[in-house]
C-alpha cells in the first residue's frame, strides 16, 4: 500500500516541478510582445524533472495523456497541470499493480525469505529509479524520453511478470 502512495507523490513532485520549470522557460518575453509559448519552443522544452516523472510512470503517462485529448479539442488555454492531473490517478493504479506483484513474489514465512525478500524489491526499485534518472538526464532529442520510457517499462513489466509468476504446484 505504501508503494503506490509514495510513487504517486514522487510523480506529482517531479512532474509538478518540471511543469513549473517549463512554464517559467516558456513565459519569457519573445518578439512582438508575445512569449515563447507562441513559438515552437513549447514543443522542445521538457525539463529533466518532468522527463523523470514521465519515464518512471510511462504507462500511466500514456494512458493519462489519452484522456484529456477530447477535452483539449473543445477547451483552449487549459493549464498544463490540469491536463496532466489524470496521469496521477493512473500512476497510483500502475504502482498498485507493481506492489501487488512484488508482494506476491516476496511474501514468505521462512527467515531466509524474509531477509532476502525485504531487500530484493527495494534493490530492484532503486535500480529502476537509477535507469529512469539516467534516461531523464540523457540528451535524446525533444521526445526521446518517450520511447526510452516505453522500452524501460517493457523490460520492467516482463521482469516483474516473470519473477512473480506463480508456479503451478505439481503433484
Amino acid at each position: 500500500m505504501l508503494l503506490p502512495i509514495a510513487e504517486t507523490a514522487v510523480a506529482a513532485l517531479f512532474g509538478g516541478v518540471g511543469l513549473w520549470q517549463r512554464s517559467r522557460i516558456l513565459s519569457q518575453p519573445w518578439f512582438g510582445g508575445g512569449t515563447m509559448w507562441d513559438t515552437t519552443a513549447r514543443l522542445h522544452s521538457w525539463p529533466w524533472p518532468y522527463k523523470f516523472a514521465a519515464i518512471s510512470n510511462m504507462p500511466a503517462f500514456l494512458a493519462g495523456m489519452l484522456l484529456p485529448s477530447p477535452m483539449n479539442a473543445t477547451t483552449q488555454g487549459q493549464a498544463e497541470a490540469i491536463q496532466h492531473a489524470p496521469i496521477l490517478a493512473f500512476a497510483g493504479l500502475l504502482w498498485y499493480w507493481v506492489g501487488c506483484r512484488l508482494d506476491r513474489r516476496w511474501r514468505g514465512t521462512g527467515t531466509a525469505t524474509v531477509l532476502v525478500g525485504t531487500r530484493a524489491p527495494w534493490i530492484l526499485l532503486l535500480l529502476f529509479t537509477a535507469v529512469c534518472l539516467t534516461g531523464a538526464s540523457l540528451p535524446m532529442g525533444y521526445i526521446g524520453y518517450v520511447p526510452y520510457g516505453v522500452l524501460v517499462w517493457l523490460a520492467t513489466s516482463i521482469t516483474i511478470i516473470k519473477m512473480t509468476r506463480r508456479r503451478d504446484a505439481r503433484p
